[in-house]
């Protein structure tokens, strides 16, 4: 009967000895990474776009004249300013990369970088793209005359930041394209409306409507959020490439800066493409 519980043991010994090991690599790159480089290439056009377009399907519009259409219905995106947006992000990126301590140099300083001991790495901001967008929210009402509840609808604005980042160890031809998307909405606050003369209580949403100031910071919080990701990965890569041979890799660390604590399983990383 043994013969059936021993190999279960033993895996399960596998694993606790590699979720071990794992959190023992995951603490030792957080102890030792301090002054390892990172070269960061930024990107010069932030694409831009809006989803929210309305026009007329029976007239066939020239590509232009579509592009046209999506600028002037636009809420935010016709008054972005690509160089102030990409210098939020990146200036963002490089100071919270240098906040966990690496070494960040720009383009425009391989000389020393390229001196620099290994490892090191090198990012290329591949893409920024904003998307304006919108969905339909709904408030609900009800009719005290007739006991039935009505739904109102009412538009949610969205700006959509996706980014593809090209990320390779320096002096070597190995690159993985990582993708990541977040956004921001319209906010609401949910409230009592009573109509004495239609006779209907509903809940509605008090609406606090983006701004141009929220879509720059969000360039600057996602520029942060980007080097707090970046770092996971770069955790990640050296606990992958430093596990004793027969320890599979089984969980993803984060680490965060602010409460210098390690956690596992957190589903918040990029996605790699290649």
């Amino acid at each position: 009967m043994f013969r059936f519980f021993i190999p279960s043991i033993v895996c399960f010994l596998f694993l606790v000895a590699g979720c071990s090991v794992e959190r023992g690599l995951a603490k030792k790159y957080v102890k030792n990474h301090a002054g390892s480089g990172i070269m960061v290439i930024p990107v010069f056009e932030l694409y831009k776009d809006n989803l929210t377009i309305s026009y007329d399907t029976a007239f066939a519009y020239l590509p232009e004249q579509l592009d046209s259409i999506a600028w002037t219905q636009s809420c935010y995106i016709q008054d972005v300013s690509d160089s102030v947006f990409l210098t939020h992000f990146t200036n963002s990126l490089v100071d919270e990369l240098s906040a966990f301590g690496f070494d960040v140099y720009v383009d425009g300083s391989s000389d020393i970088f390229f001196s620099l001991p290994d490892p090191k790495w090198m990012v290329q901001i591949a893409q920024l793209q904003l998307n304006e967008d919108h969905r339909t929210g709904y408030d609900q009402l009800y009719s005290v005359d007739d006991g039935e509840f009505y739904d109102k609808p009412f538009r949610i604005n969205e700006v959509n930041l996706c980014s593809w980042f090209e990320v390779s160890r320096a002096n070597t031809g190995n690159k993985q394209v990582l993708y990541l998307e977040g956004y921001i909405q319209d906010d609401f606050k949910m409230g009592i409306d009573v109509d004495m003369m239609e006779g209907k209580v509903g809940l509605l949403g008090e609406r606090d409507s983006l701004e141009m100031e929220n879509v720059y910071l969000m360039a600057e919080q996602s520029g942060e959020k980007h080097a707090e990701l970046l770092f996971d990965y770069f955790m990640n890569d050296y606990i992958r490439a430093n596990l004793p041979y027969g320890i599979v890799n089984r969980e993803y660390f984060h680490y965060s800066r602010k409460t210098k604590s390690l956690s596992k399983g957190l589903p918040e990383r990029f996605d790699v493409v290649n």
